[in-house]
This record gives C-alpha cells, structure tokens and sequence, in this order.
C-alpha cells in the first residue's frame, strides 16, 4: 500500500511490451523484473487484453529467474518473441543484469508460443531455471575499449534474403579517455544472427556492416584468429585470446586440438564446437578492413566469438 515499500509483491512488472502473430493470433510479451514474463493474446479488433478482471486475465508466466514465486528481484526483462519456421521453434529472448555493464542476452524456445520454454541444457526456464545459452556479454578484442551493456534485443528478419539479425543497447565502459560520460550513453547495434544445425541462434563478433559474403576456404581459416570464449562474470568484460589455425587441422597459441571446415555449410568445428562463419568489417583494426568471423556455443551454451587479425 505505500509505495516506499520496495519488499512488495507485483505479479508481473508490466513494461518491456513486444508483439507476436502467432497461428493468427496476436499476443503480447511484456514483463521485468518482477516474478518474469508474461504472454497475453490481444483482441485484434481493439488491440488490448480481451479482459482484465481477474489476476489471470494479465497473462501466463512463461519465464522466470529462480525460485519465481517468492524472488522479488530476478534481473531479467525486455522479452521478445519470434518465430523460425525453418527450425519450427518459438524463440523467447531475455535480457539479464542490469543494463549499464553487465547487461547479457539469453535464449530459450518452445514449439509453444505459451512455453514451455527450455534452454540448451534442457532445463524449463518457465519454471525459473537458468536461461542457457547467453548469447552477447561484455567483451573486449584488442585495440578496442569493449562493449558493454549488450541486450534488450529487437529479433527481426529481412524477408528479401532469409537473414536474421539481432539489434540492442551497446554502451562504452566507464572512465573511457576523452569520452564524457562514456557508459551513459545506449547505442544502436546490429549484428547478424546465424543458426546451428541443432537450430539454436548465434550472434555474430562484429556490428553489421553490410560486407558482401565471399566463398571461405582453408587457406581462409589458416593464421592467428583472436577468440573469446565467454563465460558469465557480473561486470566484467571478457577479453581474447590468440589462437592459431595451422594448415594440418591442428591448434597452436592459447589452445590446442582441431579445426575442421564445411565451406559448403560455413561452418568452422573447433574441438567439437559448431561455429559459423561470416564476413565482417574489423571496427577495432587501427585501418578499419574487412575480416572473418565466426560465432558458436560451447556444449554448455557459452558464446564463441573469434575474428581473425
């Protein structure tokens, strides 16, 4: 009743709003912070819930962080819905942490649009379990400051060529040299979005810029590439290391194993690990230029991220 209480309880926080048409149906995913999302179907005729009598009439939980009947505060929001035909899954993706630093995507699908919805490790995230794969976290490759405050995103597709692109926030670190303010600002990205063959989405290491897709060879991959594999740290940014890609499938540098590329497919299988290529542009190259990159999931569903320098 008083709205200095900050240990109330609110069925669902109702901002972070995004739509779906789903089988002719419309439904509203909003929801943050407070006890997860929800997904409502609208009247298409008024745009609004059909009604809003009753507690139920707000929609059904189909995400949550924890124990979701009792966690008052589970640090995830901005929930967007879509949906893949080519995979037959609904995708629901999730920021998590607080969006200044620490900001991470995440992902869980469902063949449902009301869930529910499981992670690569077959947990229910409906249920509150921990969203896995992440998809974006604080990174930095050298000879760049990082970026940090990765998510929020908007999932959309151009139907001209079937690519799928993820679009958020990203923000500079704090305390950058000359910038004022440096992490107060959002700004725009665009990446491109490639999927594995197990059908689950990987963003790619670089802003989109446009640059036209070549054929990769092996003569391609062969070199030092700079490679991030990122495990989940609350605020830290995670940086690359040096690996090197020799002509005879091996690994050398900072790790060691095997490489093996479809050129067909493009993708890169580094270690048992499915990663796709793409073109980019090198935003961190002192001459800008363009580059390789590939992007992948661990078995665990941590992110691969890799250009090659």
């Amino acid at each position: 009743d008083s709205c200095n209480d900050w240990s109330s309880y609110y069925k669902f926080n109702a901002i972070d709003p995004s739509v779906i048409v789903a089988n002719g149906e419309q439904w509203l995913i909003y929801g943050s912070w407070h006890t997860g999302m929800a997904a409502v179907q609208l009247d298409p005729s008024t745009g609004k819930p059909f009604q809003l009598d009753t507690e139920e009439d707000y929609g059904t939980r189909i995400a949550g962080r924890g124990n979701i009947a009792i966690n008052r505060w589970q640090g995830l929001e901005g929930p967007e819905i879509i949906y893949n035909e080519d995979t037959g899954y609904y995708y629901l993706f999730l920021a998590y942490d607080e969006l200044s630093v620490a900001y991470n995507t995440r992902v869980a699908r469902s063949t449902n649009i009301l869930g529910p919805y499981m992670g690569i490790d077959g947990q229910n995230v409906s249920q509150g379990a921990e969203c896995w794969p992440m998809l974006t976290h604080p990174y930095q490759f050298n000879g760049h400051t990082g970026w940090v405050g990765i998510s929020h995103p908007a999932i959309f597709k151009d139907e001209d060529t079937g690519k799928w692109y993820y679009s958020s926030q990203g923000r500079l670190p704090q305390d950058v040299p000359g910038i004022n303010a440096s992490n107060a600002v959002m700004m725009g990205h665009v990446r491109e979005i490639e999927w594995t063959s197990d059908g689950w989405p990987v963003v790619a290491p670089e802003r989109f810029a446009g640059v036209p897709e070549t054929e990769i060879t092996e003569e391609d991959i062969i070199g030092t590439w700079e490679q991030i594999t990122m495990e989940y740290q609350y605020q830290n940014m995670q940086t690359s290391e040096n690996v090197v890609f020799n002509g005879n499938g091996t690994l050398g540098g900072s790790m060691t194993g095997n490489w093996v590329l479809d050129s067909e497919s493009r993708t890169l299988t580094i270690n048992g690990n499915e990663c796709k290529l793409m073109d980019a542009w090198d935003w961190e190259a002192s001459v800008r230029d363009v580059t390789i990159t590939y992007s992948g999931l661990t078995a665990g569903g941590r992110p691969i991220w890799a250009q090659k320098r």
